[in-house]
């Protein structure tokens, strides 16, 4: 991957599109989570790239995945969105579920639905930095040592955070979710 870093920043276009090609799913889970809205999670992800792309000269190479650096500048996007005041604070139902998923039965889609709805409604009663930890390491899949770069923390830090939140959703969570 260093490589292909290297050659989007010599101005190699094909090696930023393959950048994108890599990480792009990965950038549109963590805004959709946060926003919860299909057509400005593709916006936000998109300026995302865009940002990316007008300053790609100044990433360094710091032996993490370049993905974290992409994730870093979504946060700040996502925030930058919050602090706006142009967001709506309620959750669409719709963009709930995935149209490009295949069809469950009606009862397996309301199952499904409620069992989501439990985790999401536990997970925003966490405070902010444990939904954040939450979210890059589960949702994600990041290491402790990129959700530590991420969020500006230590490695011990993040693995208490994690520790308190996943305590915390145990309590919250309805007994037979757990």
């Amino acid at each position: 991957m260093l490589a292909l870093v290297e050659r989007a920043q010599s101005g190699d276009g094909e090696a930023f599109g393959q950048l994108y090609d890599a990480y792009v799913d990965t950038v549109y889970r963590y805004v959709y989570y946060r926003v919860s809205n299909k057509a400005l999670a593709e916006d936000l992800t998109s300026e995302t790239f865009l940002r990316a792309l007008r300053r790609i000269s100044t990433f360094t190479w710091q032996g993490r995945d370049f993905g974290a650096w992409l994730v870093t500048i979504a946060r700040n996007l996502v925030a930058d969105h919050f602090k706006s005041s142009r967001h709506r604070l309620e959750v669409p139902t719709g963009e709930m579920l995935d149209s490009d998923q295949t069809e469950a039965s009606p009862e397996d889609s309301v199952l499904a639905y409620l069992s989501n709805r439990a985790l999401l409604d536990a997970v925003k009663q966490l405070n902010s930095q444990q939904q954040e930890c939450v979210t890059l390491r589960f949702l994600h899949g990041l290491s402790v040592a990129e959700t530590a770069q991420i969020m500006g923390k230590n490695d011990g830090a993040i693995k208490t955070l994690q520790y308190r939140a996943i305590r915390t959703l145990a309590r919250l969570l309805p007994a037979d979710l757990r």
